[in-house]
C-alpha cells in the first residue's frame, strides 16, 4: 500500500493535520517580517547636508535670511556637496554678491566642498540604517550592496537547508532556522555600524529562507495529496498576511532597530513546537525508519478517530517509499541534472522560480516609489496576495497546475508593460495595473511552488526545492538593480519584468501537470509522470478549505 493510500484511510486532511498545519502555517508570517523588511528598515529617506557655519550670519546681513543662505549653499551640489560656507561668507563681507529676498546678485564662482553630514527628514521615514550610518553620497554602495548580499544569504540558506534537510530531515533543520533567525535578527538590530551588520543580516537572509523552504515542505507532506494545494496556499496566505502586518508594524514603530527586535523576539514562542511538530512521515519512510514513522502514523490514526492496523503498517514498508535503503544509492542535489530529460526538467522549474522572484521583488520593492504613501502601497502589494490564494485553492484542483501558471503569468506581463507606459502623472492607473500584476505573479508564485514539491521526487524533492528557492534568490538580487533602469528610460525596468513573466508562462506548458496525483517517490516517477492518479473530490476540498 502506497503511503498516499493509507493517508486517506486515516483521514489525509482530519484533526490532526489541521492543527499542526495552522502551526507551522504561523511561521510563515514571521517569515514575511524577514522577507521585506528592508523595504523599511533600509529605507532611503530624504536628506540635504548639514551646514555648520551657519553662525557666521550675523546682524551685518539683516537682508539675508539664514534659510536662504543655507539654501543657496546647497545649490553648489546634488546632496553630496555645496559651495564653500567660507567663500560665500568672504564674498558677502567684500560685497562681491548679494543674497536678496529673491534673487542673487553679482557674479560668484564658488568652489565646492564634500558633505561630511547630513540632515535627514522624518516625515515619512523614521531613522532607518541610512539616516543612523550615513548611508549616502561616497557611502550609498553600502545600501544596495547589504540588499544584494541579504539575498545572497537566502541563496545559500536554499541550497543549505535544502539538502541538509534531506538529510537530516525537516524536524532539526526547522529549529536550526529558528535558532539562526533569532541570533541574526537580536544581532542585526543591535549592529553599531554596517561592519557588524551586514554579516548578521545575510545570516538572517539564509534564516528565513531556510525555515520558510522546510516549512513550506513540511506542510505539503503532512496531508493527502487532495489537499497538497489548500495546504500550499495556506501557508502562502498566511505570508501574505505577514507582509501587510509588517506595513502595520513598520509604520507605528518607525525605528529600524525596535522594528528589527518586534519581528524577531517572536521566535522563541516558536520553541514549543518541539513537542508538537512530528518528523515528515514521508522522509522517515525514505530513510526506512519505519518504527518511527508507524509510531507517528499509529498516532495521527489515534488524533483523527481513525483505526490501522499492523497489516496495513506492514504492507507500506514493501513499497518505494524506503527505495533509498532497498537500491542502495544515497541521492543528493546532482540527481537532479540526470538523466537528460530530467534535467530539462529542473531547468524548467528553476527557470520559472527565477522569474517569479524576479518580477515578484520588482513589484514589492518598486510600488512604493510610484506614488502615494509607501505604507499604504506595500500593504495593498500585500492585500492582493490573499484573493490570488483563494483562487487557486478553488480553481487549480479543477483547471490543474500548468494552464492557470501560464495564465497568471502572461496576465502580470501584461499589466506590467502596461504600468510601465502609463505616464507618471496618472498615478491611479499606473498603480492600479502595477497591483494587477503583482496579483497575476503572486498567484504564479504560489502556483510554482507547489507544483514543484509534487513534480520532484521524494528523494531529492527538497535538494530540487533547494536550488528552486536559490534560483529565486538569484532573480531577486537582480530586481532592485533592474529598477534602477527607470533612470534610463522609465518604462525599461517594468518592461523587463512583463516580458520575462510572458517567457516562462508560455516555457511552463512544457512541464507536466501533477494535479491528481501522488508525489512521485522516484526519479524514473517523475520523468514518466506514472504516479497513480487520485481522484479529486471538489466538495470535500472546498469543505476542508472553509474550515481552516
Amino acid at each position: 500500500m502506497h503511503f498516499d493510500e493509507l493517508l486517506q484511510r486515516i483521514d489525509g486532511f482530519g484533526r490532526y493535520q489541521k492543527v499542526r498545519l495552522f502551526l507551522i502555517c504561523l511561521v510563515g508570517i514571521l517569515c514575511a517580517f524577514h522577507s521585506m523588511n528592508m523595504v523599511f528598515v533600509g529605507a532611503k529617506p530624504e536628506y540635504e547636508c548639514t551646514i555648520n557655519d551657519s553662525n557666521k550670519l550675523n546682524k551685518i546681513f539683516t537682508n539675508v535670511s539664514l534659510k536662504k543662505w543655507k539654501d543657496f549653499l546647497r545649490t553648489g551640489g546634488e546632496e553630496c556637496s555645496l559651495y564653500s560656507p567660507s567663500q560665500t561668507y568672504e564674498s558677502l563681507v567684500n560685497g562681491n554678491f548679494k543674497l536678496e529676498v529673491s534673487n542673487v546678485t553679482g557674479p560668484f564662482n564658488f568652489t565646492t566642498d564634500p558633505c561630511t553630514q547630513w540632515e535627514y527628514s522624518e516625515k515619512v521615514y523614521g531613522p532607518t540604517i541610512v539616516s543612523e550610518f550615513n548611508l549616502v553620497c561616497s557611502q550609498a554602495w553600502l545600501r544596495s550592496t547589504s540588499k544584494t548580499l541579504y539575498f545572497l544569504g537566502r541563496l545559500v540558506g536554499a541550497v543549505v537547508f535544502g539538502q541538509f534537510s534531506d538529510i537530516f530531515g525537516r524536524k532539526p533543520m526547522f529549529f536550526c532556522g529558528l535558532v539562526l533567525l533569532l541570533i541574526s535578527g537580536c544581532a542585526a538590530a543591535l549592529a553599531p555600524s554596517m561592519v557588524v551588520f551586514i554579516p548578521f543580516y545575510i545570516l538572517q537572509g539564509a534564516a528565513q529562507t531556510g525555515l520558510f523552504l522546510v516549512a513550506y515542505t513540511m506542510c505539503t507532506e503532512l496531508v493527502a495529496p487532495r489537499y497538497r494545494l489548500l495546504a500550499g496556499q495556506t501557508i502562502l496566505s498566511f505570508y501574505a498576511v505577514g507582509y501587510m502586518l509588517l506595513s502595520l508594524l513598520a509604520y507605528f514603530i518607525r525605528h529600524w532597530r525596535y522594528i528589527e527586535m518586534v519581528i524577531t523576539v517572536p521566535v522563541v514562542l516558536f520553541a514549543a513546537y518541539w513537542c508538537i511538530l512530528p518528523e515528515s512521515v514521508r522522509w522517515l519512510l525514505s530513510k526506512s525508519r519505519m518504527k518511527e514513522a508507524n509510531s507517528i502514523i499509529k498516532h495521527v490514526a489515534r488524533i483523527n478517530s481513525m483505526e490501522v492496523t499492523d497489516a496495513m503498517l506492514e504492507n507500506i514498508t514493501d513499497q518505494k517509499d524506503h527505495l533509498e535503503v532497498s537500491d542502495g544509492r544515497k541521492y543528493t542535489f546532482v540527481d537532479l541534472f540526470r538523466p537528460l530529460p530530467m534535467l530539462f526538467l529542473s531547468i524548467n522549474v528553476w527557470f520559472n522560480w527565477f522569474v517569479n522572484s524576479f518580477v515578484y521583488y520588482g513589484l514589492s520593492l518598486g510600488i512604493g516609489s510610484i506614488g502615494g504613501s509607501p505604507y499604504v502601497n506595500f500593504m495593498i502589494a500585500g492585500a492582493v496576495e490573499i484573493p490570488g490564494n483563494v483562487l487557486c485553492i478553488m480553481f487549480l484542483n479543477r483547471l490543474g497546475r500548468r494552464l492557470p501558471l501560464m495564465g497568471a503569468m502572461t496576465m502580470s506581463g501584461i499589466a506590467c508593460v502596461i504600468s510601465g507606459f502609463i505616464p507618471n502623472d496618472l498615478v491611479t492607473a499606473k498603480v492600479a495595473f502595477a497591483l494587477i500584476g503583482k496579483f497575476g505573479i503572486s498567484i504564479s508564485y504560489g502556483i510554482i511552488y507547489l507544483m514543484s514539491a509534487e513534480v520532484f521526487p521524494t528523494v531529492v524533492r527538497n535538494a530540487g526545492m533547494g536550488v528552486s528557492s536559490m534560483c529565486a534568490r538569484i532573480g531577486g538580487m537582480l530586481a532592485p538593480q533592474i529598477l534602477e533602469l527607470q533612470n534610463v528610460w522609465g518604462p525599461l525596468s517594468m518592461l523587463l519584468f512583463g516580458s520575462m513573466a510572458a517567457i516562462a508562462g508560455c516555457i511552463a506548458l512544457f512541464l507536466p501537470e501533477t494535479s491528481g496525483r501522488q508525489l512521485p517517490q522516484t526519479i524514473e516517477e517523475a520523468l514518466s509522470n506514472r504516479s497513480k492518479s487520485v481522484r479529486m473530490e471538489t466538495e470535500e476540498v472546498t469543505s476542508a478549505s472553509t474550515g481552516v
